[in-house]
């Protein structure tokens, strides 16, 4: 496979978006990418766009070429590198990918070096260009930290992307939905288990019936329940913090009356009748007088 849609598709979020020459044959088309992943070039802070491009053209001590797909400037400009598949990481021993390599992820390079901040005009340029992607695959994404974290044994560890990888995929969420951002809605334990339910959820679609952790089978329908009760929750935090209460009586009301009327009446006559009780005779005499006419 070859994503030849890459600069239109950029192009079409408004960003700004340059094709490095050879870019449609470069690159292996042994590619069928499902995700995408976020990285930062670790150069130095004066580095220049032809300098990066270069060694993502070329290769480097660790890397063949090509080493990524998209390249993004810090002036917040988009390179696209190679249409096939690239170089840039290892076969993941964690995170949304584990297991997967080049064959089934796109790269993205960042310019950006060891501790420099992240400008307003780079970071929201990446959130709109991975947005673009997603909103045209549906593809989830992972940062290189994610993918070859430390801890598991293995010596090729990453710690890129530097920024915030969860607020990030929020960020990129929000740009899709168009609406405000639903998760500070939740408490940060709340967000971190909606996120083990889609990574669970992703990885089952992709890998069968096993959980991550290796833990055995699972009713995959038990994680749509698990979401369905979150979302609930969402809405009812996302009400207190507006202020108002998440029983809405009206509605309640509104949907019972609506019910009713489409009823036979004598079933209609029971249900006021239990629900009046001893009242049930002033409901009578109230309804007969709101239906008398009035003599002219």
């Amino acid at each position: 496979m070859r994503l030849l849609w890459l600069p239109d598709v950029l192009r079409s979020a408004g960003l700004t978006v340059h094709e490095v020459g050879g870019w449609r044959d470069r690159g292996s088309s042994s590619f069928d990418p499902h995700g995408i992943i976020i990285h930062e070039t670790r150069g130095s802070r004066t580095s220049t766009d032809a300098g990066e491009i270069y060694v993502l053209l070329n290769g480097s001590p660790t890397a063949p070429p090509p080493i990524a797909q998209l390249y993004l400037s810090r002036t917040g400009h988009w390179h696209v590198i190679a249409s096939g598949r690239c170089n840039h990481v290892r076969i993941g021993w964690a995170g949304p990918f584990k297991g997967v390599g080049n064959s089934g992820l796109l790269g993205i390079e960042a310019q950006h070096a060891l501790n420099e901040p992240w400008t307003d005009r780079q970071y929201d340029s990446y959130v709109r260009g991975v947005a673009a992607i997603r909103r045209r695959t549906g593809w989830g994404i992972a940062g290189h930290k994610e993918h070859q974290p430390g801890g598991y044994g293995h010596s090729s560890v990453k710690t890129d992307p530097s920024f915030n990888m969860d607020r990030f995929r929020r960020d990129v969420d929000a740009l899709l939905s168009g609406e405000e951002n639903i998760m500070p809605a939740l408490s940060d334990e709340q967000q971190k288990q909606l996120f083990t339910y889609a990574k669970d959820v992703n990885y089952i679609l992709w890998h069968g019936a096993q959980k991550p952790d290796g833990s055995g089978r699972t009713d995959i329908r038990q994680h749509f329940y698990n979401i369905e009760g979150m979302l609930t929750e969402i809405k009812a935090n996302q009400m207190t913090m507006l202020g108002k209460d998440w029983v809405n009586e009206q509605e309640i009301i509104d949907g019972v009356l609506n019910g009713l009327g489409s009823k036979d009446l004598d079933d209609v006559v029971t249900a006021l009748k239990a629900a009046f009780g001893d009242r049930a005779a002033e409901l009578a005499t109230k309804l007969a007088a709101a239906t008398t006419t009035p003599a002219s």
